[in-house]
Parts: structure tokens; sequence; C-alpha cells
């Protein structure tokens, strides 16, 4: 079910499926997405949350007139933007960074992606790869091992397993640079990490 028509089901018929379907799909890009604003991201978390909060609070008021996406980065953006006002800093960040803060743009929406789709896009980036690049990295990344226990599992070098790694991380910036930021696929393959705890 698209964003779109979770969304009506929420908002027509108080659906709590459709809102945990919708929360699960956005909050973590959201997330992502907050951060252009807030640098903690422990405080992003908690916009984030009361985004979805709002949203279904004041489900029966629901008005969207493009799109679901745009709808959820548009709250996201002004709540992110209120808890910067009331800690005194909106103004300074508005003048220094931003010439529309209320603006959507069509790169926020390229960039506010559903998080499986991320998830599976990098998948299929590492499937591409020899098999101890995958290992290396999943090992690295999922697993938190150092280089010699990943050297020791594998039975080869530590320059070879950082290597590998390098060379991973290169195909991996190579092929999402098109969808989001270096920055923000670091933080997707830190979020996928920490699911695999």
């Amino acid at each position: 079910m698209q964003a779109d028509e979770l969304l009506i089901e929420i908002s027509e018929n108080n659906s709590q499926k459709a809102f945990k379907l919708l929360f699960e799909s956005y909050y973590p890009s959201l997330c992502i997405f907050g951060r252009r604003y807030i640098e903690s991201e422990e405080v992003v978390e908690d916009v984030v949350q009361d985004v979805f909060t709002s949203l279904w609070e004041n489900r029966h008021r629901i008005n969207i007139e493009t799109s679901a996406k745009n709808y959820l980065i548009t709250m996201t953006r002004n709540f992110c933007l209120n808890y910067l006002q009331r800690n005194r800093i909106e103004q300074n960040y508005i003048q220094g960074k931003m010439t529309n803060p209320f603006e959507i743009g069509s790169n926020d929406l390229e960039e506010v992606v559903l998080f499986s789709e991320l998830k599976s896009l990098m998948i299929e980036t590492l499937k591409t790869l020899p098999f101890e690049y995958q290992q290396v990295f999943i090992m690295s990344r999922f697993e938190n091992k150092n280089y010699r226990e990943i050297a020791e599992t594998l039975g080869i070098s530590v320059k070879s397993v950082e290597r590998y790694k390098m060379r991973t991380e290169m195909k991996l910036r190579e092929n999402l640079q098109d969808y989001i930021s270096i920055m923000i696929i670091v933080m997707i393959i830190q979020i996928l990490a920490e699911m695999n705890h």
C-alpha cells in the first residue's frame, strides 16, 4: 500500500495498522532528513516521533495537496524549526544557511525515500561484489569485528581486510550517490548495523 493510501486509511478509517506501516516506512528516513536542521540524533528522533504523534492525533484534519511524502517532509521540517525556535537559534540558522526554510525542493523529495528501498539497493550492491568483500563488510559493520579478527576468521591478511572494506564502501558510495549523500549512506549503514544486533 502506497503512502498516500495509508494516510487516507489513517484519516478516514482510524487504521492503526496503516499508521504503523507508515511509521515503519518513513521514520528512519525522516530522522535522517531532520539531521539537516538539528545535530543531535536523539533530539531528531524525539522530534520525528512528535511528528507521527501529531499526525495521529490530528488524523481527521489531514489535508494533502501534493503527496504524502511531501506532507511528511513539511511536517518534519516545521517541527524541527519549531524546536530550533524554542531554543532561540532558529533565526541564526535560517539567515546563515537557508533562503526559505519552508520551501520543499525536489532534492528533499528524492532524498526522503523509503528505508526499504535504500536497504534493498545496498543489498543488491553488495551482491555484485566478490564474496570475501561482502564478508569483510558484514563482519566489520554489522558484527563489530576488528580487522585482525576478520583476517583470522577469513584467513587473509589485515591489509587485505582494509582493502576489501575500502573498495566495498567506495562501491556503495558510487551506486547510492544519485539517491543520497555520502553522510546519509554512512548513517544508513549504522542503522542497519543496529537493526542486526
